[in-house]
């Protein structure tokens, strides 16, 4: 160990001397230099392990460094260790760990991986010392972690041939075996029921559905992970407490109206389509306790939630939740791609339907007024995605009475087919044999 430190030393010495040659050979300013010259010297001087401390302490109140930047410095960090302690198994363990989650926090989980096993195979050998027991199952969530992104990598989900499909089947079983062991450590330093087996269970669940689709396992894994966070925050619980609660009602409803939607078979009396629809109900239960419906959609995962929860309830035929949940998202679409985006124009028009299911005729003939208007301004007054918003603002302007408007609507709808499709096509014959909007005239008795 004391011939390394020397040898460190001296390579320190010998790069610090040769730098300072270089820049006095380019005419650099003798002060300048020497300046240089005396911090190196007062760095080379500094041990390893206050060289450690004092990387540590930048990286602990580095508020605008960047993930490449803690990556280098955690690099630094293991090198140093590797000369300061290089008997200690528990440091290098955990300079490894530290390493292992700078590469995950920089979307770089596949350099990770080594890093995550030598934690693991370190900690485990110094597992005497309490404090390498305690840091043993964020090891191994780092490590399963790192298999789990790995393997939902999107380079490698799209590889259908067979040595690519085996690896990506070898990396998830390598995973679930990781999840698996780190939730055992869990349950072994801080007990079964505890909140810090939530990540494990969260990772698990999402590996299981972005992998393999196995939504069963993921509802458990889910469920369990509801139970621990119920049983924590039943008395009394914090704000912190109370939004990771909904985010875990939010992602085992986001689920189950997945698994709802794999298992609808389009026949209304068959055993997947009733499972789909008790699915479908449980998650409409399950977020009527979250702040889904009345919180705006503030994320594209919340916006991407209420679309679900939204078309969720239009196969329930509940269709005020279902209208809620279109209007959140709305908000959050607009907000994100802009009022004239065909997006929006979409979930409009999803809307004006809903809303016409519910006999509120003059809020969808808006809706679809929106709609038109904003397809206009994306396509041109003369483009054919104009007819069926034009034909189904018709319908809503005939269920209010407003004969002239629908005619009006009826007919650019029958010219928008004409001169897209032809005279004698059959979306312009079907529009021109529908019967005029015309106002009701009760038969007079004879």
């Amino acid at each position: 160990r004391a011939g390394t430190g020397r040898r460190w030393t001296f390579l320190r010495l010998h790069n610090a001397t040769v730098v300072m040659v270089a820049q006095l050979a380019r005419g650099a300013p003798a002060g300048l230099v020497l300046d240089e010259a005396q911090e190196e010297e007062e760095e080379l001087h500094s041990s390893p392990e206050a060289r450690v401390r004092e990387l540590e302490g930048r990286i602990d109140h580095a508020t605008s460094a960047s993930a490449l930047d803690l990556v280098g410095w955690r690099c630094e960090c293991l090198a140093l260790t590797q000369i300061a302690w290089a008997d200690d198994l528990f440091q290098l363990g955990r300079a490894s760990f530290l390493l292992a989650r700078a590469y995950l926090d920089a979307g770089m989980p596949f350099p990770a991986i080594p890093h995550a096993e030598r934690a693991e195979s370190m900690l485990l050998a110094s597992a005497a010392r309490p404090e390498a027991e305690a840091l043993l199952p964020k090891a191994l969530l780092a490590l399963a972690d790192s298999l789990s992104r790995a393997v939902l990598a999107p380079g490698r989900r799209g590889r259908t041939s067979q040595k690519a499909r085996g690896n990506a089947a070898a990396l998830y079983k390598r995973a679930a075996d990781a999840y698996h062991r780190s939730l055992l450590a869990m349950h072994r330093v801080f007990g079964r029921g505890h909140v810090a087996c939530c990540p494990v269970l969260r990772g698990w669940a999402r590996m299981a559905v972005g992998r393999s689709s196995d939504f069963a396992l993921a509802r458990r894994l889910l469920a369990r992970e509801l139970q621990i966070r119920s049983a924590k925050g039943v008395n009394d619980p914090t704000a912190a407490e109370s939004a990771a609660l909904d985010e875990t009602r939010r992602e085992l409803a986001s689920n189950m109206l997945l698994e709802a939607k794999v298992a609808s078979s389009g026949r209304d009396n068959s055993p997947s389509s009733l499972r789909a629809a008790r699915l479908r109900r449980e998650a409409i239960a399950l977020l009527a306790g979250s702040e889904v419906e009345a919180a705006p959609a503030g994320t594209m995962e919340a916006a991407r939630l209420r679309l679900q929860l939204a078309e969720a309830c239009i196969e329930l035929e509940a269709w005020g939740q279902a209208e809620a949940a279109l209007v959140s998202a709305i908000g959050y679409t607009e907000h994100a791609f802009g009022c004239c985006d065909h997006r929006s124009a979409a979930l409009w028009a999803e809307l004006a339907s809903i809303r016409m299911r519910q006999q509120r005729h003059e809020a969808a003939a808006a809706d679809y007024e929106h709609v038109v208007t904003v397809l206009e301004l994306l396509h041109g007054p003369h483009d054919e995605r104009l007819i069926a918003p034009c034909e189904k603002l018709c319908h809503a302007l005939v269920a209010l009475g407003r004969w002239r408007d629908a005619r009006l609507a009826l007919g650019r709808a029958q010219r928008l087919a004409c001169a897209r499709y032809g005279v004698d096509s059959q979306s312009a014959l079907r529009i021109a044999q529908a019967p005029p909007p015309e106002p009701w005239l009760p038969t007079p008795p004879l």
